[in-house]
């Protein structure tokens, strides 16, 4: 009997909320089982319920480095893997790219997918990015193929020389997912924008800043805030809005934290599960990253009509060109980013075009269903394949590079 098991693995369970539904669901669709290796979410049962028909297999994971503990974890994922005896491995995010696709490569799974959502090492010094862009080779060693979520992922992959160009897979011409192409929702009695406005405490004649995802140091939060503080200054009436939880990984300045908590012109919800509506209250939305695999909240913006400032950097160039689908500026550039974010402001004409061509590009470039699709019969293919394991081990083709 065919064999239909498929593993994902990620580093923790708000990654597998944030980039697995979708694909689980289409790889269930052609008759696959779908297994996800992944650390404990904190309320496992309501986790459960919404990925139907999924396997959940909790493997306890650190996000930073720690040896022990990634002894540990990798022990784990080998007799997980041994117990399963999967057609095929799905591998995605830095920690579990590297521990889960050397378990994979152990345990001799005959076919391993290392899908590569951003190059950590981008915004790292010293030693730590020479370890971090070791740990990258491995990865894609211990794979037969690396999905690069952007072309300017792959671009970078290929400079850098982290994995030949054979092994690289781009499933589209720009990015290898989107998001899904809603209907534009029909409206029914009072505005919701209104409503939110009015929840929020923030006046309608005020401009509303906004910025959804992890509240971290490389997210640019500092420079978020220093623009904001520019635009105020300014005497514009602005509101800023923060959609996301901080994390103790990659730590936002404590100045920084304790305006976000006491400016009463700031407003953080925290994590919101559907951020959709919140986007249609923003004037401008702003993400300052300093690195990015695939800005998908980029792609959230443009569906919901929003403007766009972000940076010019890996996998934010794939999304928004500048100048006709948003502004880019430098990272870590708080100044530019004011002014950028002031033209919006002072330019609604400008604004409202750079939003529509933005929505345009959304339906052609960067509708889901085609990704999905794509995925599908690159994992039909690999399953059905008699492929040999690997002739030579991962860590001595990474030394021979």
């Amino acid at each position: 009997m065919e064999n239909r098991v498929v593993v994902f693995g990620m580093n923790s369970a708000f990654a597998v909320r944030q980039f697995l539904p979708e694909i689980l669901a289409a790889v269930q669709q052609r008759g696959f089982e779908a297994v996800v290796a992944a650390p404990q979410p904190p309320q496992p049962a309501d986790f459960q319920t919404s990925f139907p028909g999924v396997r959940f297999r909790h493997v306890p994971m650190r996000r930073e480095i720690s040896p022990l503990s990634d002894i540990g974890t990798l022990c784990r994922l080998c007799s997980l893997l041994r117990s399963l005896r999967p057609a095929l491995t799905n591998m995605s995010t830095p920690k579990m790219g590297l521990i889960g696709g050397l378990a994979a490569w152990i345990a001799r799974v005959p076919h391993r997918i290392y899908t590569l959502r951003g190059l950590r090492y981008e915004t790292a010094r010293s030693w730590k990015r020479h370890l971090l862009i070791a740990c990258e080779k491995i990865a894609c060693a211990c794979a037969h193929q690396v999905i690069c979520i952007s072309r300017s992922v792959q671009q970078t992959v290929i400079k850098e020389g982290i994995a030949p160009v054979g092994k690289l897979v781009l499933l589209g011409e720009r990015v290898s997912e989107g998001i899904a192409i809603e209907p534009e929702p029909e409206i029914r009695g009072r505005d919701p924008v209104h409503l939110l406005r009015r929840q929020l405490r923030i006046p309608e004649e005020a401009a509303v800043i906004g910025f959804v995802g992890r509240l971290t140091r490389d997210k640019g939060i500092c420079e978020l805030v220093q623009c904001f503080q520019i635009l105020q200054r300014e005497g514009r009436a602005v509101h800023l809005l923060l959609l996301g939880d901080f994390e103790s990984g990659d730590p936002v300045d404590r100045e920084t934290v304790e305006w976000i908590f006491t400016n009463p012109a700031a407003h953080w919800l925290g994590f919101i599960p559907d951020p959709k509506p919140y986007y249609r209250l923003m004037s401008a939305f702003v993400f300052p990253t300093y690195r990015e695999g695939l800005g998908k909240v980029l792609l959230e913006a443009a569906a919901a009509g929003a403007p766009v400032v972000s940076t010019e950097v890996t996998g934010v160039v794939d999304i928004v060109q500048d100048g006709l689908t948003g502004i880019l500026v430098p990272p870590g550039d708080a100044p530019a980013l004011a002014r950028a974010v002031g033209r919006l402001l002072d330019e609604p004409e400008m604004a409202a075009r750079m939003a529509q061509a933005a929505q345009h590009m959304l339906r052609e470039h960067f509708d889901n269903s085609f990704y999905l699709a794509r995925l599908g019969e690159m994992i039909e293919s690999m399953a059905a394949a008699d492929r040999p394991h690997a002739s030579r081990p991962p860590l001595e083709e990474v030394r021979r590079r």
